[in-house]
Formats: structure tokens, C-alpha cells, sequence
């Protein structure tokens, strides 16, 4: 889903962050670990859906959530365009 090229086209505008949160692939450099990765997800995003996709702003040390796709697995291009439309929108 995520290679259809309207999404790619969509996610160009986006910087993109993959946070691993059961285990860190081998040669994949992330700090923090998985574990610690957990408790950021839960304690500042509020989430625990895989996979979850959400939309950070991050001005100085805060992070604000634009929009979330809480669905885990997406089943509808139209529908996973519309989030990211959105929240490029909220964003300006």
C-alpha cells in the first residue's frame, strides 16, 4: 500500500521516522532502544495500535500530534490519502 505512487507522492512531503518498538533490527541505528521505545509511544503518543502512523510537529522540546491513523493495517489508499491530506493541511 505504502508504494501505490499517490501515497508515496503524499509521504514526500513528510519528514519519515520508523520507531521500533518490539525489536531493533540488526544493523538499524535507533536510541532509543525497543524498550525505551515502548514507553515514549505510550507515555507521549498514547497509542499502543501496530502499526500506528501519526503526524508530529515538534517545536523546541514539545511534541504536538497533528493527526493519527490508529487503524493498524490499511486497507484503503483513499482512505490512509485522506490522513495524510489532513494532516498536511493542519500543519500550515
Amino acid at each position: 500500500m505504502l508504494s501505490q505512487p499517490s501515497i508515496e507522492n503524499l509521504f514526500q512531503q513528510f519528514v519519515t521516522v520508523r520507531l521500533y518498538e518490539d525489536r531493533v533490527p540488526q544493523g538499524t541505528k535507533q536510541i532509543p532502544d525497543a524498550e525505551e521505545a515502548q514507553d515514549f509511544a505510550s507515555q507521549k503518543l498514547g497509542n499502543y495500535a501496530r502499526p500506528y502512523y501519526v503526524v508530529l510537529t515538534v517545536k523546541g522540546k514539545t511534541l504536538t500530534k497533528i493527526a493519527e491513523y490508529d487503524k493498524g493495517l490499511i486497507d484503503s489508499p483513499e482512505e490512509f490519502a485522506d490522513f495524510l491530506n489532513k494532516a498536511l493541511a493542519a500543519a500550515k
